[in-house]
């Protein structure tokens, strides 16, 4: 009796019960957990780091052109760029710049995957097939990718050819030699060892060689995306009717200076964006380099 008294008295202070944990716990659904951890990366140490980077260019920039110091004296300030970017961003002829200059890279750099990885395999691998074709590439090598402009509008009657033969180019001899560096750095007895277990040579060149050329052809990969982005601008500038390289140099001839730091800044930021994409395909096609 004096317990249903005390209750009472305890529910009629207002006193509440404590809910249970299982209560209280709330599962988050699967775009819930995705926008969590987006949220938490995108404000990492990392990235304000790399945030704090840029801020302090952009400030340092700012004092220079604002004060007129060399030798940015005749550059134009961030806000006036930022004023043609909202002018000329939204334009439809920015969007198919970028589309072509990005259009052409993609074209370009893919055909040198698909070329280059095989090609310098195989020179790697077979000694007969790196005596009879290292000479040759050699050679061509050391040639600089714009002195081939001519000779690609020869080869090329049509200029997108000629643009995208440029940018296979730029990214075809880096990608052969870090594939052969890559093969030729493999330890012997990796290779002994395999053919001693009963290997054949598919199954060596499937399970030895090239994951052990792996980091090399993604290192030439990085270079070779990097060097498409340099011969795509230079080969626009000389040929092209569209793309950012073109867009730079008319912006040069029209005396537009704040939409040359425009088109410099959009060219930085398409081969970031490719470069990123090469090394998250790193870190998909070799998940052990995350372990080391």
């Amino acid at each position: 009796m004096s317990g249903n008294c005390g209750k009472s008295m305890d529910n009629a202070a207002g006193v509440q019960e404590v809910p249970s944990v299982s209560s209280v716990y709330r599962e988050y659904s699967t775009m819930e957990k995705l926008l969590r951890r987006a949220f938490l990366g995108l404000f990492s140490y990392a990235n304000l780091r790399k945030i704090l980077s840029l801020v302090v260019i952009v400030v340092l920039w700012h004092i220079w052109t604002t004060y007129q110091l060399p030798p940015l004296s005749r550059v134009p300030t961030p806000m006036s760029v930022l004023a043609e970017a909202a002018k000329y961003v939204p334009k439809r002829i920015f969007m198919m710049n970028v589309l072509f200059s990005m259009g052409r890279v993609f074209v370009g750099f893919t055909a040198a995957c698909v070329v280059g990885i095989p090609f310098g395999l195989m020179m790697g691998w077979r000694r007969k097939v790196k005596s009879f074709a290292f000479p040759v590439f050699e050679t061509l090598r050391p040639i600089p990718i714009i002195s081939w402009v001519p000779l690609s509008v020869i080869m090329f009657p049509m200029t997108e050819h000629s643009i995208v033969f440029l940018v296979f180019l730029g990214a075809f001899f880096p990608i052969v030699l870090n594939t052969l560096l890559g093969v030729e750095g493999i330890p012997s007895y990796y290779i002994n060892g395999a053919l001693s277990l009963g290997s054949s040579q598919r199954d060596l060149l499937r399970h030895v060689i090239l994951p052990g050329a792996l980091p090399s052809i993604f290192t030439g990969m990085t270079v070779g995306m990097g060097l498409t982005w340099v011969m795509v601008v230079a080969a626009e500038m000389v040929a092209g009717g569209y793309g950012l390289g073109y867009m730079t140099w008319e912006s040069y001839i029209l005396i537009t200076y704040p939409r040359i730091i425009l088109g410099m800044f959009a060219i930085g930021i398409c081969g970031y964006l490719f470069s990123a994409i090469v090394r998250t395909l790193a870190s998909a096609v070799m998940p052990w380099r995350k372990v080391f």
